[in-house]
Formats: C-alpha cells, sequence, structure tokens
C-alpha cells in the first residue's frame, strides 16, 4: 500500500511531520483532478483519487456533512494547499490522508477502545499528525470525543494544521467548551525551554501515536524525541502507552533510523533512566531484502 520515506532526512527540523509518512503507489480511480492545480510541482500531481482513501470519504461525508459529489473537488484543492505547505511525496500521491494501515492496527483498536470506556477521561496525542485526519477518525467513530478536549495533534508545520480544520470544518468543534487549541505546531526537538508543546500537553496526555516518526531520526534524536513524549505522559496513569510504526527502504545506512527490538528497548532504557521513568517495550517486524516495517508498543512498567 505504502513505502515509508527515505531513511535519512535533510533536517530533523524539516522532517518531523507524518504528512511524509509514506507514498502510495495505488492505482487512480479516475483521471481528473491533475489540472486542478498550476504549476510544475502540480502538473506533476498523479491522476484520479486512489480507493485507500475510502475511510477519509466516510470522514468528510459522515462527520464533516460534506457532499458527496463535492468531496473529490475538495480532496484535489486540500492536495494543492498541503503540497504548497511542504512539498512530501506523500501529498502527490494522496498516501498522506490513507488510513488503511492505521485501521488495521491492533494497538490503535486498542486505544479508541481505551477512549471509548464508560468513564474514561484518558487522551490521545498525535505526534506528526500532519492534517491530523487520525484525530478526525477517532472523533467520527465516537462523535463525544470531538468536543471532548481529549483529542490531540501536533506537527513541525503548523500549515498542515490549519489545512486540516479547513479540510473537516472542525475547529470549534475540536477545541471544546473552552475554545482552546486542539492542535498545536511545534519542534518535537526543540529545547526543553523553547516549546509550546511542554506547555499544552505537560502531564496531560495518557497515549501518544507516533506513526512513521521516530525513523526520520537518528538515535540521538529519537531519544531526545522520546523524553519530550515522557514529559506529555501523565504520571499517575499506569497505562501509559506510545504506540505506531516505523520502516524504511534498506538504503544505505537503514540500522540507524529502524531499530531493531534489542536496540529499541535499550534506547527506551536510556530514555527511562534519563526520565525516572521505567518502560517495556513491545515490536512486531515484518522484513524482507529490500525494506522492513515495525511496528510497536511502549508501556509502563510497573
Amino acid at each position: 500500500m505504502t513505502s515509508p520515506p527515505e531513511p535519512k532526512p535533510a533536517s530533523p527540523r524539516v522532517a518531523a511531520s507524518k504528512a511524509d509518512s509514506s507514498s502510495s503507489s495505488s492505482s487512480s480511480s479516475s483521471s481528473s483532478g491533475s489540472s486542478s492545480s498550476s504549476g510544475n510541482a502540480a502538473a506533476a500531481f498523479p491522476p484520479g483519487i486512489p480507493p485507500e482513501l475510502g475511510p477519509v470519504r466516510r470522514i468528510l461525508e459522515g462527520y464533516s456533512g460534506v457532499p458527496p459529489n463535492e468531496v473529490d473537488g475538495l480532496l484535489y484543492d486540500i492536495r494543492q494547499k498541503s503540497h504548497a505547505v511542504f512539498p512530501y511525496g506523500s501529498i502527490r500521491t494522496f498516501a498522506f490522508l490513507d488510513l488503511s494501515a492505521t485501521l488495521r492496527d491492533a494497538r490503535f483498536h486498542a486505544a479508541a477502545r481505551r477512549l471509548a470506556a464508560p468513564e474514561s477521561r484518558e487522551t490521545l496525542l498525535d505526534v506528526g499528525c500532519g492534517v491530523g485526519h487520525v484525530v478526525r477518525q477517532l472523533a467520527f467513530a465516537q462523535p463525544a470525543l470531538s468536543s471532548s478536549r481529549r483529542l490531540f495533534g501536533t506537527d513541525l508545520h503548523a500549515g498542515f494544521l490549519e489545512i486540516g480544520h479547513e479540510l473537516f470544518g472542525d475547529r470549534a468543534r475540536m477545541a471544546g467548551g473552552d475554545g482552546a487549541a486542539a492542535f498545536v505546531a511545534g519542534d518535537m526537538l526543540a529545547a526543553d525551554d523553547d516549546s509550546q508543546l511542554d506547555s499544552a500537553f505537560g502531564g496531560q496526555i495518557d497515549m501518544i501515536y507516533a506513526w512513521f516518526f521516530f525513523h526520520l531520526f537518528e538515535r540521538a534524536g529519537q531519544v531526545r524525541a522520546a523524553k519530550r513524549m515522557v514529559g506529555f505522559l501523565r504520571r499517575d496513569n499506569a497505562r501509559a502507552m506510545i504506540f505506531g510504526q516505523n520502516g524504511g527502504p534498506k538504503t544505505d545506512g537503514w540500522e540507524k533510523y529502524v531499530l531493531d527490538a534489542a536496540s529499541w528497548r535499550d534506547m527506551w532504557d536510556e530514555v527511562g533512566e534519563a526520565t525516572g521513568t521505567r518502560w517495556r517495550t513491545e515490536m512486531d517486524v515484518e522484513d524482507s531484502d529490500d525494506w522492513i516495517k515495525v511496528r510497536f508498543g511502549v508501556y509502563r512498567a510497573v
């Protein structure tokens, strides 16, 4: 369905976004849309909208109230605007809106059940959320969550967050009664005293979703991002969880970005020592000669 980005980004500060989490080679379902934008970059857009965007279509129609005959035009427009924010390859192919792999992830469904449990007040943060389509999937599946101030997202690029509000038409709904932003732009690798992310999320989150995020950095960057995530989590929740997926093609040096089970466990031991916490790790690996995909869960050790 998708392939992750090349393992080594030009700059971690530029790369820390799920919007470049994958590129799609799926077939197109129509031939319209390639001329809906202008310029050389727009001319390179593949024609049509892939069938993998079915879940996003359902969100737009059922959650956002977009008439079915207007969905394609909206998607083409959002692709053009997103590409102007930063020209990730996954935007060209619409893979930046593909939810199919997320909806096959057992840990994602476990997190959704926790959010839906009676009397639950748990929160979830999507790190590197792009336009926030994963958060909207949760809100669509559980409508009470959309205004509950329990779903949050962050991305390096504020433009993607704004486009998400335009796409889903839910800025006021996601803010809840207090009007505070559910989506906050920020740099996960910024100095500890130089990030609005810490003031927005510090000690407030129960579950963190990090899909195609950690592998954007070498180990030092992964440790730094992981320590910040630990700071976001509630210290009094023994069920705190960080989960997601890493992966990429096996080009030269890929092992520095996609850690194996032992290296991943060692990294979280290092993070735990630095933060005064303890963590248990799980990893599911799909491997071939050319690429690797790793789904992971990180849980508070008690």
